[in-house]
């Protein structure tokens, strides 16, 4: 039983760089996105852009700090990062988060 402990850590931190490299990848298409559009729509509106450079940023986080999963301080600040990304990349860092809380406490 004390094998499954350290393959459930290496799934979350698996499970979180994937939704990290989500995040970046889909707020960068975005930025992308608005830019070339911008001639022929509305300049971006200042919600949308926070929301686009706090994924961003969140993403960026999320893989710098996912060497460090397995601390309970740490996965905490990461499912932090996973419910305000928002997304597909946010929902997996969450999950990842949440394995990681569970591998941890069991």
């Amino acid at each position: 039983m004390r094998k499954s402990k350290p393959t459930l850590i290496k799934a979350a931190k698996i499970i979180v760089i994937v939704g990290a490299i989500l995040m970046i990848s889909l707020s960068i298409m975005s930025i992308a996105g608005r830019i070339l559009a911008l001639p022929f729509y509305a300049p971006i509106g200042l919600t949308s852009g926070v929301y686009i450079f706090a994924s961003l940023f969140g993403g960026i986080l999320a893989l710098i700090l996912s060497r460090k999963v397995g601390g309970m301080i740490w996965t905490l600040i990461i499912i932090g990062i996973g419910i305000f990304g928002g997304g597909l990349g946010g929902l997996l860092v969450f999950i990842g988060g949440i394995i990681a809380i569970i591998a941890r406490v069991s």
